[in-house]
């Protein structure tokens, strides 16, 4: 079993619409709405995969009773803690036009200690049935810095994989407690580790630094389509190709999902990058949340140029 945490779960709404200008009445021509927040979307991509998956988080209100309907309704289970509020909604505008998407997202509601030790209770029940820990996103109000940190301890202890996607102070404090799978966000390499997104030497540099403090797999992102994966066998620089792109709000989820699918089922390296590219391909060309098949994702596998450096 697969444990995904969403501290700050959200229900996205995605709205397409033609020469999006600010200041003007639009009408929409398309709109979805879906459960989101990082481990959310793993685990609706896992379950796209194959894979079942246990989402855990905290859950408010009338968006929170959203959430959990819609992901029972696909098949997903929960262990979320009930609080006080309303979780956040985040807004995404697309314009058809141009393919440009403008987000806008929520604080979320505060999450008051007596309901942080109930989430640590509950994962520590549910760690010993898992083969995989994935984690990920911001932090809500009253959740502190460490909150990551803390639960990637926890599964260590139970020699467990780790994945974690966030950025920031959690992520730094998350690397201290060196989970197997990281990947930085533009946010961290910016504003932590005042890291040029655009030198490949500078990625390198600080995936090397975080790989020799005891990281497996360190993953950074090189432009929209790139990715640089740091891995006990070196560094590969992965690139996918498209003619169609819907949005790449998902891609780092589908990226994940597909690293946590290729080590269940045992694949070599440059497999699991080859897999987990696919992922994202079928993940930014596709309209609705997620992927369309593992068979549509096993299809374009090979169209993945990865190059050795």
């Amino acid at each position: 079993m697969i444990v995904t945490i969403t501290p700050n779960p959200a229900m996205d709404e995605g709205y397409t619409t033609r020469e999006f200008r600010p200041g003007r009445w639009f009408h929409a021509s398309d709109v979805n709405r879906s459960p989101g927040g990082r481990g959310i979307n793993v685990s609706i991509i896992l379950k796209q995969l194959g894979y079942d998956s246990v989402a855990m988080g905290f859950l408010a209100g009338h968006t929170g009773s959203y959430i959990r309907d819609d992901l029972l309704a696909r098949g997903i289970s929960t262990n979320f803690v009930n609080i006080k509020g309303e979780n956040r909604t985040n807004t995404f505008i697309r314009d058809e036009s141009s393919g440009i998407e403008t987000a806008l997202t929520d604080v979320g509601p505060k999450v008051y200690q007596d309901a942080q030790k109930r989430f640590f209770w509950n994962l520590e029940r549910v760690l010993p049935r898992a083969t995989a820990v994935q984690m990920g996103g911001s932090l809500p109000p009253g959740v502190p810095q460490d909150f990551f940190k803390e639960a990637i301890d926890m599964a260590k202890r139970k020699n467990i994989p780790i994945y974690i996607d966030s950025f920031g102070p959690p992520l730094d404090f998350a690397i201290e407690a060196l989970p197997t799978v990281v990947k930085i966000d533009h946010r961290f390499m910016n504003t932590i580790r005042n890291i040029s997104l655009s030198a490949l030497d500078h990625l390198v540099d600080i995936s090397k630094k975080i790989f020799d403090e005891g990281v497996d797999w360190i993953v950074t992102s090189y432009f929209n389509r790139s990715n640089l994966f740091c891995t006990t066998k070196g560094f590969f620089l992965a690139e996918i190709k498209t003619d169609r792109l819907f949005t790449f709000r998902s891609a780092n989820d589908a990226l994940i999902a597909g690293m946590i699918v290729a080590r269940e089922e045992r694949m070599g390296i440059e497999d699991t990058v080859r897999f987990a590219m696919s992922c994202v391909r079928r993940t930014i060309e596709c309209p609705e949340k997620g992927l369309p098949s593992r068979e549509a994702v096993e299809s374009s596998i090979g169209s993945v140029a990865l190059y050795k450096i």
